[in-house]
């Protein structure tokens, strides 16, 4: 008995330590589960037999010692009905010798077995929760690179086509100009693989100062007026990620879609507003770029407010000048 009780303790200690039943899977093999359960078993087994020698009909008590090995090796269907087999067994073995003290005896033990295998099935269940937590963990940081990716390389692309398309009307007018374009084009590029790799690699996070001035480098490329106001030291410094990406997602629509002339910023504590004097989003739906700012401002307990046309659009003149805009509002 006294053996049993040790190599219980060491084989069931290594059992949790490895966490056997936690790493299999629906479509581990049987010969695959049961190969931790195969020592302990025949070393307790061993044991039992040599007890039951002394202890006659009480040999019911290990029962649940087994079912315990068994069940927290194995899958929990496969644990279940090994330990309901060896209660059959037990219970088979009571009938045969008919009524008397060894029946009270296994039926309890019986039961011992019943409450191994309830504690078992909430470790199941605390198992499902992690692995869950673990899959929406790693779709969540899938999609927030997605997005990160999406927002640096739209951005970037656009001022690089702008770049180019600068650099090519300059090229025969004035080459020392259509040079100094390209050279930017090339630092450009740098700059957006560097800035893809630091995303995937998720080493540093976004500079509202550069995207800042990154921004108004592009207007002027387009040869969009861009009045900024505030700075970066106006924006928290936990907030400023954000303030970062939803620039640039406003940056590149206005860049893509706006035909704008006029672009006012507007950075505030808790707040960036981004208006222009473009075509205005009326009849169109937002993108993708839209719908991963928003879900990265919601989650982070922001709010992103769309307003087309705007009451006052920068550069709209009765005459018709410039559009009915749009006005990007970030709130944190």
């Amino acid at each position: 008995m006294a053996a049993f009780a040790v190599i219980y303790v060491i084989e069931v200690s290594l059992i949790t330590k490895r966490g056997d039943f936690s790493r299999l899977t629906p479509g581990s093999a049987l010969r695959e589960e049961f190969a931790p359960a195969i020592r302990p078993l025949i070393l307790l087994g061993l044991c039992a037999v040599g007890s039951t020698i002394a202890i006659t009909w009480y040999y019911a008590v290990f029962l649940p010692y087994f079912c315990a090995v068994v069940l927290f090796t194995t899958r929990f269907g496969t644990g279940l009905a090994a330990s309901a087999g060896m209660c059959l067994a037990a219970l088979a073995v009571v009938l045969a010798a008919g009524p008397g003290e060894s029946g009270l005896m296994t039926l309890s033990c019986i039961a011992s077995s019943g409450f191994v295998v309830i504690a078992r099935f909430f470790s199941e269940q605390e198992v499902q929760r992690a692995r869950r937590a673990r899959a929406e963990a790693a779709m969540a940081e899938r999609e927030e690179i997605g997005r990160n990716v999406h927002d640096i390389l739209g951005h970037s692309l656009t001022v690089l086509t702008l770049k180019a398309e600068v650099a090519q009307r300059l090229l025969h007018r004035d080459p020392e100009a259509a040079e100094r374009e390209l050279a930017e084009v090339i630092e450009l590029s740098r700059a957006a693989l560097a800035d893809v790799r630091s995303t995937v690699t998720r080493l540093r996070t976004p500079d509202l100062a550069s995207q800042i001035e990154s921004s108004r480098t592009a207007f002027n490329a387009a040869g969009i007026d861009a009045g900024i106001t505030g700075g970066p030291e106006d924006i928290a410094l936990g907030q400023r990620e954000l303030v970062s990406w939803a620039l640039r997602e406003a940056t590149t629509n206005i860049l893509r879609h706006a035909a704008a002339t006029r672009v006012r910023i507007a950075l505030a504590p808790g707040r960036i507003v981004v208006t222009d004097n473009g075509r205005g989003m009326e009849g169109a739906s937002p993108g993708n770029g839209l719908r991963g700012l928003r879900q990265r401002l919601e989650a982070a307990g922001g709010e992103l407010l769309l307003a087309s046309p705007v009451p006052s659009p920068p550069g709209y003149e009765p005459d018709g000048a410039g559009g009915p805009g749009t006005e990007m509002e970030v709130v944190l």
